[in-house]
């Protein structure tokens, strides 16, 4: 009798091939978590620091592998991500052979369409196919949460806003925007190229790699090129957690950043890839009027995790008061507080009423995304047609609502 967290035949599978082909563990395994989809698992206790998973670099998929022959068919410019969806679409076969126990493993293009809003009809938030630069810039009202979507109606930028990057406050227009890109240049050179299959690989790619450079390389330019696919490795779950990996031309090892039990889910950071886990975060919301002058003082340090601005059970971290104090600061005042700690027209009760304010804001937006998906499922016939994908939405906003109301309980400097 099989246990109840055995993954399934294919799995089972392509985990023999990955031992037959060098790739050594003694820590974890892949396991189907109740409610949670496929994961690794400790199968014994696990020390902070051990060695959980080892991968010859030969079995990745990386830019190094692909044949000159197909790249030179492609734009320079090409990003990597497109380049390596472009050659599991249009591959040699005999070539990408070798891989078909890995690829049988990986979720289907449903659960793809179940589970990312890049996929989702307009009715719900997904961009629509093909684009243009209209679409992903539209006002109309969207069921998703702002990060993802990145309309933001609580944000109301007065006159004096300066300009500042959104790039994790639009993830969606952000990752549609490198697909339709990838599309153009893969058919420019395939024009036959499937959409279905193009876009299923692409996703794979965006989801499922890993942070890699190849030897003697410079690390590139946008983190979104360092990227490669490792094999046995993509059953990790993405959480935020310091990354322990190191590579070389020989091998990729995965080390445990924490201590695990047997039995216990083991998580590993992906690297710098926009993530659903974003969501999960809950922080503060500063207003558009201090980004500008956030950035020029390396305040608003973007990062993949979005995680500089944070309210946690602790009260809000140092860099959301900082942008507090921004709100009703003299400018110089707020630049010899942040250079050199002066604290003139420094007043603590108005910066706590400040992040208060903003998370009150994005509380209510909440609720207002509660009502809209409630009201659309009652009358809209596409999102009743894809009821699952509401309620999944529905449940988020729920989540965001829950947890800026307990986050601004903890809010006191």
């Amino acid at each position: 009798m099989k246990p109840e967290w055995w993954p399934g035949e294919e799995h089972a599978a392509f985990t023999e091939w990955a031992f037959s082909n060098g790739i050594e563990t003694d820590a974890v395994t892949p396991a189907r978590l109740q409610g949670r989809g496929l994961g690794m698992v400790a199968t014994r206790n696990i020390k902070k620091g051990d060695a959980v998973l080892r991968v010859p670099t030969k079995l990745m998929v990386t830019v190094d592998d692909i044949p000159t022959s197909f790249t030179e068919k492609l734009p320079e410019d090409i990003a990597v991500q497109a380049l390596l969806a472009g050659y599991l679409t249009h591959g040699d076969p005999e070539q990408l052979k070798r891989y078909d126990a890995w690829r049988k493993s990986w979720p289907s293009r449903q659960d793809f369409e179940d589970s990312m809003p890049i996929l989702w009809p307009t009715e719900l938030g997904g961009p629509q196919w093909p684009m243009s630069k209209d679409t992903l810039n539209s006002d109309q009202p969207s069921l998703l949460p702002p990060s993802i979507s990145g309309l933001w109606p609580s944000l109301k930028p007065g006159p004096k806003t300066r300009k500042y990057t959104t790039d994790y406050q639009d993830i969606l227009a952000g990752q549609a925007q490198r697909l339709r890109k990838a599309w153009t240049d893969i058919t420019s050179a395939y024009p036959e190229t499937n959409w279905e299959d193009f876009s299923y690989h692409w996703l794979i790619v965006n989801t499922r790699s890993f942070y890699w450079v190849g030897e003697g390389k410079e690390t590139p330019e946008d983190p979104n090129d360092a990227m490669g696919l490792v094999p046995f490795a993509d059953y990790f779950n993405h959480a935020d957690v310091a990354r322990d990996v190191k590579f070389d031309e020989h091998e990729y090892v995965f080390r445990a950043t924490k201590d695990y039990q047997e039995g216990e889910e083991v998580f590993m950071n992906y690297g710098s890839h926009p993530n659903d886990t974003l969501l999960a975060e809950c922080r503060s919301w500063s207003i558009a009027d201090t980004c500008a002058t956030l950035i020029d003082h390396r305040w608003f340090t973007i990062d993949t995790n979005a995680s500089n601005y944070q309210v946690t059970p602790h009260g809000p971290c140092y860099r959301t008061e900082i942008a507090a104090c921004l709100s009703y600061m003299k400018e110089q005042d707020w630049r010899n507080h942040v250079l050199e700690g002066q604290s003139e027209g420094l007043d603590e009760t108005r910066s706590e009423a400040t992040i208060k304010r903003w998370i009150l804001t994005y509380a209510a937006q909440a609720e207002a995304g509660v009502s809209a998906i409630q009201k659309a499922i009652e009358v809209n016939p596409t999102v009743q047609e894809h009821r699952s994908k509401a309620e999944l939405l529905l449940k988020r906003w729920k989540q965001i609502k829950d947890l800026c109301e307990h986050a601004a309980e903890t809010v006191s400097i």
